[in-house]
């Protein structure tokens, strides 16, 4: 599925709220960050912002980041760079078999209330990173071959393909 057709699949399954989404300065945030983001992660964020089903999962939506919208010193990315932060480490501490990556390697993009991470693989172009999530109940590492969009798109259609994702809320909460 391309990462347009899973955003109108996504909208159409869970259609976004009014006034959910959020605007971002995008040439900012990925200077800062030093990388493009996914198209679909900014046509998400463009859509439905931080929170997905009810707070179910948050998005993190990074911003561009000044004295005014940071609270802690020295930290340049934000509430994404916090995030992405602990996922390396975690990625780092937990050793992940039969991923190649480095915890360089991860980009966070979600938490759960449960703790989970949900990261991008920032291997090859943007559009085509694979999400990976770290299960805090088990201390594991699963890859998912396609995008974040699609990725969500498959949970709440409860896709036989995201079967490790069946215990999270969103699973299975397509509305159509």
């Amino acid at each position: 599925m391309a990462a347009q057709d899973s955003l109108e699949t996504l909208m159409r399954e869970m259609p976004p709220r009014p006034g959910d989404g959020v605007t971002v300065d995008w040439a900012a945030v990925e200077a800062a960050w030093g990388l493009e983001f996914p198209p679909d992660f900014k046509g998400f964020v463009a859509r439905y912002g931080e929170d997905f089903l009810d707070e179910d999962l948050s998005v993190i939506v990074p911003t561009e980041v000044t004295p005014q919208t940071c609270d802690e010193p020295g930290a340049p990315l934000g509430g994404m760079g916090f995030i992405t932060a602990d996922a390396r480490a975690t990625w780092a501490i937990t050793e992940p078999t039969g991923l190649d990556a480095v915890p360089e390697d991860l980009v966070a993009w979600g938490a759960a209330s449960s703790a989970d991470l949900y990261c991008w693989l920032t291997q090859g172009e943007p559009a085509g990173w694979p999400v990976v999530v770290f299960s805090h109940g088990d201390d594991t590492w699963t890859r998912f071959g396609y995008g974040m969009t699609e990725f969500l798109c498959r949970v709440i259609q409860a896709d036989a393909g995201v079967q490790p994702m069946h215990q999270i809320p969103l699973w299975g909460r397509s509305v159509s």
